[in-house]
């Protein structure tokens, strides 16, 4: 746990806290609220009022639903970055629809390798994720045991782990020209540094203060559905702004203006017309 503390992997070390304490997960109650509150138990009907409530969380109006036509700058995937985006990525998650994951290809080696790297040298120079990699799946996690309001859920989406090594890859490329735009006091969300070491300052400054009965304001922000509701326009035209290749922005693009998802379940499947910017 020290080491990955020491890694910044903060989700890890607490899953494994989990795992030796063995904390309980919270499993769906089967039935789910509707609007109006009437407690809803059939399966069909659960999958449509799921569908509203991820269509409405989702919405996001968007001006500008043309992709890029011009700037393709660009220069090919290599196999060497496929290779490295393969390796940043956890293993052990759960496939996208098309049910391939990081660990098949890894196992097909140099073979794997070559494929996927063909394919998204395909994908970067048209501009365009085929119908199945743009697809998503999402799920419903409870926060709280008997849980029956769709806002105490937690919804993840399962994307193909084909289009995540895409967009590593570009991360992976534009990641020199976001740093300059991160502020030095922004401790989440940033590679090699974590909030352990801020919320230990922070505590450090609460005590000192009480010490000499000096009060401490603090000023907490908390959004609601934060990252479901990010507004995709306002991302591109800041991306804009940067030195950032054409190539790799129209792929931002393609992906957060062509994703849908539908509302899996083992029996049945409820398409959704929404657009996740959270995998």
């Amino acid at each position: 746990m020290q080491k990955q503390q020491r890694k910044h992997a903060p989700q890890t070390m607490y899953r494994n806290i989990e795992e030796i304490t063995g904390k309980r997960t919270f499993l769906s109650t089967g039935c789910i609220k509707a609007m109006n509150g009437d407690i809803i138990i059939d399966k069909e009907k659960i999958l449509e009022r799921w569908a509203e409530y991820i269509r409405e969380l989702f919405k996001d109006d968007r001006k500008d639903h043309n992709i890029m036509k011009n700037n393709f700058a660009g220069p090919p995937i290599m196999k060497e970055e496929v290779e490295t985006a393969i390796k940043k990525m956890k293993h052990g998650k759960a496939t996208g629809p098309d049910n391939i994951s990081v660990e098949l290809i890894e196992a097909l080696e140099n073979f794997g390798i070559g494929k996927v790297t063909h394919l998204l040298n395909e994908i970067y120079d048209l501009g365009q994720i085929p119908t199945d990699l743009s697809k998503s799946m999402f799920i419903a996690l409870p926060k709280k045991p008997g849980a029956t309001e769709c806002e105490l859920h937690r919804t993840i989406s399962l994307m193909s782990h084909i289009t995540k090594i895409l967009l590593k890859i570009i991360m992976l490329r534009i990641r020199n020209e976001l740093k300059p735009e991160i502020a030095e006091e922004q401790c989440g969300f940033v590679e090699d540094k974590g909030t352990s070491n801020a919320i230990y300052i922070l505590r450090t400054l609460i005590e000192r203060a009480l010490e000499v009965q000096k009060d401490v304001y603090l000023c907490f922000i908390d959004y609601t559905k934060a990252f479901d509701r990010v507004r995709h326009d306002e991302i591109i035209a800041e991306l804009k702004q940067l030195n950032i290749d054409g190539k790799d922005l129209r792929i931002i693009k393609t992906h957060v203006l062509g994703t849908n998802c539908s509302n899996e379940n083992r029996k049945q499947n409820q398409h959704i017309s929404g657009h996740k910017t959270r995998r």
